[in-house]
C-alpha cells in the first residue's frame, strides 16, 4: 500500500487500467470462445497510456496482475497488448507450445513489441514453438 500511495496520479491510473483490463479479458477467457476474445477492444478509462514507456506498461500489467485470480499469462498478454495498441504501440500476442515431462504438453502466451518479447525473457520462451500470433488491434 506504501508503494502504490507513493506513485504519482497518472501511475496509479495506469495500474488501475491494467487491473481493470486484466479483469475484462480474465471474465472473457472464462465465457467467450477465443475468436471473439481476441478481437475484444476493452475502452480505457482515460487515455493515460501514450503517456508511458513500454517498459512502464510491462510494469502496470505484472503487478496488477496480483490482484487479479486467474490473471494467466494469457490474460496478461491480452492486457498488455491492450494498453500498448492505445498507446500507438505496435506488438504481437504470441501462443507456444512444449512438451511436458512426461506426457502432454504446456501452452505458453507472451507479447513481443520490436522483437523483443514481454513479460518474459527470451530463455523462459525459447522452448516454445511458436502456434499463433496475434496483432494488435486499433485502438
Amino acid at each position: 500500500m506504501r508503494k502504490l500511495l507513493q506513485l504519482n496520479s497518472a501511475e496509479r491510473g495506469l495500474l488501475i487500467d491494467a487491473g481493470i483490463l486484466l479483469m475484462v479479458f480474465r471474465a472473457a477467457l472464462w465465457i467467450m470462445p477465443w475468436h471473439r476474445v481476441s478481437g475484444l477492444r476493452p475502452e480505457l478509462r482515460t487515455s493515460r497510456a501514450g503517456r508511458f514507456s513500454v517498459g512502464r506498461m510491462e510494469w502496470a500489467v505484472r503487478n496488477a496482475s496480483r490482484l487479479v485470480p486467474g490473471a494467466t499469462c494469457l490474460t496478461q498478454a491480452l492486457a498488455l497488448h491492450r494498453l500498448l495498441a492505445c498507446a500507438s504501440y505496435a506488438s504481437s500476442i504470441h501462443i507456444g507450445v512444449a512438451k511436458k515431462p512426461g506426457c502432454g504438453f504446456e501452452a505458453h502466451a507472451w507479447v513481443e513489441h520490436g522483437g523483443v518479447a514481454l513479460l518474459n525473457s527470451a530463455t523462459e520462451i525459447a522452448h516454445f514453438s511458436h502456434l499463433l500470433t496475434v496483432e494488435a488491434p486499433s485502438c
